[in-house]
Formats: structure tokens, sequence, C-alpha cells
């Protein structure tokens, strides 16, 4: 995502045109409609679904509640993901003459990175189960097309991407269609900004439809396009200069996937972020490091307070001509210079202040002083409280403090899965809720495949599994201590100790085992250098032997010892 690319959603999240008016931890952050899942009766749904007219109003009329309250929050959590948060817009009410730094705290992306990379670091392997009564080389050819796929799509870091919108925003959309002038699929993630699907109100939730809807601007106009998905057509409308203009139909073409193309998978039930809980919190730790920031600047800036009288030159005031001017007396006039107490001067000449008129009427002589009005500044109670509050996001957020110099130093494997262990339950949860969108991707190409005859039957598809693999920080040492210790035991397949030592070799277990038979084949047959000098040596030993052996023609029959 770009907020160039979407101004009217990212003015949509902050004051605009008031851009200082936000007022930081008052209440409640987003409309209770800002994160509502939208649903329709299907019998109202199959009334409006041959018409491209009214179904276009349906969606108009879902647009608009998208554009007016959900698009708000999920700018807002890709706005802090980006560094670009509330207090950049607090209404701080300070005065024009003091300090009003705006500092953010970077949570957001940090969260996000560490949970999206230990999460999809590692590419999902998708794995057939084996059955015996089917063909294995239907199995092969489907293990292959899915690796074509795969391939085609830069799957891996699609998944990436996917894992990163559900980390900020707590959904993500992926679309699946055929490239142009090809019967290849493919697979393309969708801006939650830009993009719902409408489900039906069965217990199963079925979709109904999705809309995909987006704006460009070009020479200062803007063009919006809206396209609507459902288990069979694609609607194109034609575009408008407004997101909530009258859908006018421009054409519409069938598609073969068997359901809506867009799949919706969520982060959690609540369909929240990672970190969206904790946007008080962060809110807090800007407040008091822009606050800190403030009160060293005003420090700097502070009052200088002086007492007495200025040590300042005279000199006698001349005309045009250099002479001195005279009073009325015929006394020459003297003028005062006027005193220089600028701050950026590092000398102040001062002297005593005469009051006249002090005590009985005797002046009274004020010594000079010049000093600096400040306020204690307690930088080591805001630190407490800065890094209470940080201690407090890692925690709730189950993400590891990597700046904790005790994370990591002399860590053990099993220290380490202590640390990561909430995280852990976590990830169990969120890959639950994405092997859903996947099985529902594997489906959607399932039911393609088999209109074009590549398979036989579309549950083939059930039985593919996706499988996770935790991109967690590891000691070699330690993977390979246990792998040998697992190897002397005896009770372990070769295959399973191959497995666990691919994170250290990067080779997956069947090809070591290719690798291994070929070395193997390779140390029977012989190695062709040896096998030269083997036969060369057996050559010069019978040669050897051919000497030592008697000439029977030079022996004489007759000839007696």
């Amino acid at each position: 995502m770009a907020i160039e690319d979407n101004q009217m959603g990212y003015y949509s999240s902050v004051p605009y045109p008031n851009k200082y008016s936000v007022p930081m931890l008052t209440g409640r952050r987003f409309s209770l409609d800002s994160n509502k899942q939208y649903k329709m009766p299907k019998e109202l749904f199959d009334v409006v679904k041959p018409d491209p007219d009214k179904l276009g109003k349906v969606a108009s009329d879902f647009i608009r509640q998208h554009q007016q309250f959900q698009v708000p929050r999920l700018m807002t959590l890709y706005r802090y993901y980006i560094g670009d948060n509330d207090i950049h817009y607090w209404a701080s009410d300070k005065s024009p003459n003091r300090a009003d730094n705006r500092i953010t705290s970077n949570f957001g992306h940090v969260i996000t990175s560490i949970k999206t990379g230990y999460r999809f670091g590692n590419p999902i392997k998708f794995q057939y189960s084996d059955r015996s009564d089917e063909n294995e080389n239907d199995q092969d050819e489907l293990n292959n097309m899915i690796s074509s796929f795969n391939s085609k799509n830069d799957e891996s870091y699609h998944e990436k991407i996917m894992g990163k919108n559900l980390s900020i925003m707590g959904r993500a959309y992926e679309l699946l269609y055929i490239r142009e002038n090809t019967n290849e699929i493919a697979l393309k993630p969708v801006d939650p900004v830009n993009c719902f699907v409408v489900y039906d109100n069965t217990i199963e939730q079925h979709s109904l439809f999705a809309v995909y809807y987006y704006n460009i601007n070009y020479n200062q106009q803007d063009y919006w396009y809206t396209v609507i998905y459902t288990d069979d057509t694609i609607y194109y409308y034609k575009s408008s200069s407004s997101y909530d203009s009258t859908l006018i139909l421009d054409t519409k073409v069938s598609h073969d996937f068997g359901a809506v193309p867009i799949t919706e998978y969520i982060n959690n039930d609540e369909r929240m972020g990672d970190w969206e809980f904790k946007l008080d919190t962060i809110d807090a730790i800007d407040k008091s490091k822009s606050e800190m920031a403030n009160s060293q600047e005003d420090f700097s800036n502070a009052i200088l307070l002086i007492t007495g009288d200025f040590d300042v030159p005279k000199k006698v005031m001349v005309d045009s001509d250099g002479n001195p001017i005279l009073d009325e007396n015929g006394q020459p006039i003297i003028k005062q210079e006027s005193p220089d107490i600028s701050t950026k001067k590092n000398k102040l000449w001062l002297k005593p202040a005469i009051l006249n008129g002090g005590l009985n009427g005797s002046p009274t002589a004020v010594q000079p002083d010049a000093r600096y009005l400040t306020k204690e500044l307690n930088a080591q109670g805001w630190k407490i409280y800065v890094d209470g509050l940080e201690k407090e996001i890692h925690k709730d957020t189950n993400t590891p403090d990597t700046s904790d110099e005790n994370f990591a130093s002399n860590t053990s494997g099993v220290a380490m899965t202590y640390k990561l262990w909430g995280n852990d339950q976590e990830r169990a949860n969120q890959e639950s809720l994405y092997t859903r969108g996947i099985m529902r991707r594997l489906r959607l190409m399932g039911n393609y495949w088999f209109k074009l005859n590549k398979i036989k039957d579309v549950d083939m598809m059930e039985n593919i599994t996706p499988i996770y693999t935790p991109n967690l920080p590891k000691n070699d040492s330690e993977i390979v201590q246990i792998a040998t210790g697992l190897k002397n035991t005896g009770d372990f397949s070769s295959e399973t100790i191959r497995s666990l030592a691919e994170s250290i070799t990067g080779v997956e277990p069947d090809s070591e085992k290719e690798r291994i038979d070929q070395e193997n084949s390779e140390t029977k047959e012989g190695d062709p250098l040896q096998k030269m000098f083997s036969r060369k040596s057996d050559e010069l030993e019978e040669d050897i032997s051919d000497d030592k052996r008697p000439d029977d023609s030079k022996v004489d029959p007759n000839e007696t010892d």
C-alpha cells in the first residue's frame, strides 16, 4: 500500500484540514462499524444477482459504509505502521513560544516485521497425503501443477504480504484470476482499504460477492473503478469521478472458479491487528518522549532573570558636524547605550542598582545577579515510566524484546523456546485460520483445473496439507547434537534425521536421499580413475607371472636331471 495512491482514504484517517486537532487518549478511537463483517440475506441477494444495475446499487451502499466507517480505521493502522502516528496531529494547545516536538515510536513496524518473519520467513510447504486408492501419477501431476503455480506467482512472497496485512489491519484479501490470453491461474494480494466481501446469513457464512474498488488520480482528476465478483461472473463498471457515484455496467465476463474468487483471511476472530489493542500505550509513549524533548528544548531556552543595573557605556551626543549637542543649561547631552541581554552572549556587565526613597529616605543599593529560571527534570522517573510502557507492549503482544541484553546472550534452544512460548500459542491459532484461506484457494484452483480436465477429481485438493516452519533463530551445533543423539539410539529412521538436519543444510530430505544414493552408486561402481590404476596393476601382475613361467618351446623332452 502507498498512501499517495489513496489520498482520500488517508485524509479520512487524519484531522484534515485542521491538522493539529486530535485529542489523544480521551476515549474510544473507532466507530462500532469500523470492523463490521458485511452480511446480506441470501434470498435478497438472489433477487438482485441477475441484474447488474440492482447489484451495483447494493454494492454502492456497502462501498459508502466501507469508505465512511472502515477505511479510516484501516488507514490509521497503516499510518502507525509507517510511523505517522496520531502524535503528529495532537491538539497540544501549546503557546507559540513553547517547544512542541512530535516524536513517534514505531512499535507497529517492529512488531509486524518480527511476527510476519516468524510466521512466513520460511516458505510454506504443500504436502500431498498418501492414499493407496489413487494413482501415483495423478498425485505427482498435481504436485507439479501446484509447484509450478507457486513458482510463477512468487507464492512465498505473496504469503509475506498477506501476513503483513493481517498483522497490521487484522484482515487480508487475495484474488485469483486468469492471465490474459492464457489458461494460467494468477494470484494477487488486494489492499484491504480497497476491498471487502459480503457473506450470506447462513451458519456457514458463504461468500455472496466481493467488491474491489479503487481510484487513480490523473491530471488532478480522480477516476474510480469498481469490480464486483460473484460465484460465476465478474462485473466491470465504468469509471466515475466519485466512489459513491451510481455504478453503470461496462462489461461482464464469466469465470470457472466455482465460487467468489476473492478470499478473505483473518488474523483472529476479532479481525484485529497484532498491536491494534495497544494503540493507547503507543500514544502514551509518543507523548512522553515528545514532552521530554520539549522540556529539554525549553530548558535550553530558559528565561534569564536579571536584577541590578547594566554597566553600559555612555557617550556624548553630537550633531551632523561632529559638535556636541548641548542642553538648555549648556551642558553636553549624555546618551546611555541600551543593554545587550542576548542569551547568545557569554558575558553580562552588571552593577548595583541604586534605589532612592528607601528606608529613612536614604538610597539603597541592590546587588546585581543573573540566573536562569528552569524547572527540575526528573529524567530517571521519565525513563522508568517509558521503559514500563515499552515492556508492557512486548508482553501483551507476545513479541520478544530484541533490545534486551539478556534476550539471546548464551541462550539455549530450550530457553529461547520459553521466551517465544506466548508467540507460539498465538501462532498456532493464526496458522489454523490461515490454513482455511489456503484451502479455499486450493479448492478454487481445483475447480478451474477440473473444468480444463487437468485433474480427475476436485476432491484431490482436500489431500493437500500446508506445512508451516517457524523462522526461529537456531543453534546449529545444538541441532547437530540432537540429530546425532537420535541416530545413535537406533530408534529413528534416516529420513527423520535428514528432516531434522534440513534447517542446517537447506537440503530437503528427499534430495538428500538422492544424493546419498548417487554417492553409494558411484562408490559401488568404482571411481573411473581408480579403475584405470587397478587395470594397469592387474596387467603388470600378469606380465610378471608370464616371465616366471617356463618356456615349453625351449625344454628338451629327452633331457633328464
